[in-house]
């Protein structure tokens, strides 16, 4: 029997002359060399930290992954990468390089940014009772929540991409350097927004594509060329296409694309696109408008591309507004072909417990999937991976007869298996 293999890539949609306004794409963490111990300089290399670790200082060249139940307290990031996919910081001064979060950081203990480029990536949280800006802020497809004051200063900047949102209580910007957003748009919600609690000393920004979200119709001066909507409460009712997710699975022929939304404003239609090398796109679809049906009020649509088989294939979306502007989505990379007998389902038929085992060389956070196949989420798993193979158990009992999807993600590796009950 032909089995599917199917790895996926998220791909953040930055143009390369965006870089030196936003970020370049994460380093990978793929093969980390497990860091246990402190009162070290980092200079080079990448390592992952999964246990507690002190007095570090990660200059430029050095890559270092934290992951739970790992925590890195009394340390300096003076150049170099930190990527937080979960754990714990506490005394750490991010004085310059890139803090990368990919999973939900909220108010780390005595922790500063200072001169460091703190990048919210596409599903990570950063949540702090305050947040001054004092050089770069990146939310890219990610969450900024602070409960108290947001504050762009003097030096400060902020980029915002693929429909990143921030959230505040109160706004002040005191920044010469503006505050941007790329045609993926992104959201700012103020909740405070009047006189006294929200002060902009100096224009926003110049580009439409910074949507501020405004509880009532008072509007603060100097916002700039931002898209400003009053009576709004959350930035999802602000941006013209909110994405729960956008995924890819296997199909006998083909793979089937799912996109699910959590708002739409002036929308009017999607179209699928596909490439052979992401740079060279074209449209493979005819205006997507009907959702193939709801889950909790939020429009779920599908299109399946029966014109592949192996090979690598790239795609997005093309969200089009009722005015004819448009913006992308992220990019999906899907690979297929002849799997190896890398991961192993037992038993199969399964009973009470499914036990998933695979080998990879790769470590870091693993996400198990389980879902029927009409897409149905049924059961969810992440675990973390720190050797070449990897063991999880799942509980099914209470999972009615039928076929199932099993979908394993390492870092950008996608596994999908089938197994039946």
């Amino acid at each position: 029997m032909k089995i599917i293999h199917l790895f996926v890539l998220v791909i953040l949609l930055f143009p390369a002359v965006c870089y030196g306004q936003c970020a370049p794409p994460t380093p990978s963490c793929a093969g980390c060399v497990a860091l246990t111990t402190g009162n070290q300089t980092l200079s080079s290399g990448t390592y992952c930290i999964t246990a507690a670790v002190s007095n570090l200082t990660i200059q430029a060249g050095a890559v270092v992954c934290l992951s739970a139940p790992g925590s890195i307290s009394n340390s300096n990031l003076s150049g170099g990468v930190l990527v937080y996919n979960s754990g714990t910081l506490s005394n750490f001064n991010a004085n310059s390089g890139d803090l990368r979060i990919l999973g939900t950081l909220s108010n780390p203990s005595n922790t500063s940014f200072n001169g460091a480029r703190v990048i919210v990536e596409n599903g990570g949280v950063l949540t702090m009772n305050s947040l001054d800006v004092n050089y770069a802020l990146v939310v890219n497809g990610g969450t900024v929540n602070t409960t108290g004051l947001f504050r762009i200063n003097g030096s400060g900047s902020v980029c915002m991409a693929n429909m990143g949102q921030i959230h505040t209580q109160y706004f002040q910007n005191n920044s010469t350097n503006g505050t941007t957003a790329l045609s993926t748009k992104g959201c700012i919600s103020i909740a405070q927004p009047q006189n006294g609690q929200t002060n902009l000393n100096n224009t926003l920004t110049n580009s439409s594509n910074v949507l501020v979200c405004l509880p009532g119709s008072y509007t603060p001066s100097n916002l700039g060329s931002a898209t400003v909507t009053t009576n709004c409460t959350d930035c999802a009712a602000a941006l013209p296409v909110a994405y729960a997710y956008f995924r890819a699975q296997p199909q006998q022929n083909g793979v089937r694309l799912e996109w699910q939304t959590a708002n739409e404003l002036n929308h009017s239609h999607f179209i699928v696109e596909r490439s052979k090398n992401a740079l060279d796109f074209v449209p493979i679809s005819g205006q997507v408008v009907d959702p193939f049906g709801s889950q909790e009020g939020k429009k779920i649509y599908r299109y399946i591309d029966h014109e592949v088989a192996q090979g690598t294939f790239y795609y997005r979306l093309k969200q089009v507004d009722t005015d004819g502007q448009f913006a992308y989505s992220k990019l999906l990379a899907v690979s297929l072909g002849d799997q190896s007998p890398v991961v192993r389902l037992v038993p199969n038929p399964m009973v009470d417990q499914l036990k998933i085992g695979f080998e990879a060389d790769e470590t870091g956070m693993v996400d198990i999937e389980l879902s029927d196949i009409s897409g149905k989420q049924w059961l969810t798993q992440r675990s973390l991976k720190t050797e070449k193979s990897h063991l999880q158990t799942l509980s099914v009992q209470q999972l009615p007869r039928g076929l199932y999807l099993v979908t394993i993600r390492l870092g950008n590796q996608y596994f999908i298996r089938k197994v039946l009950k």
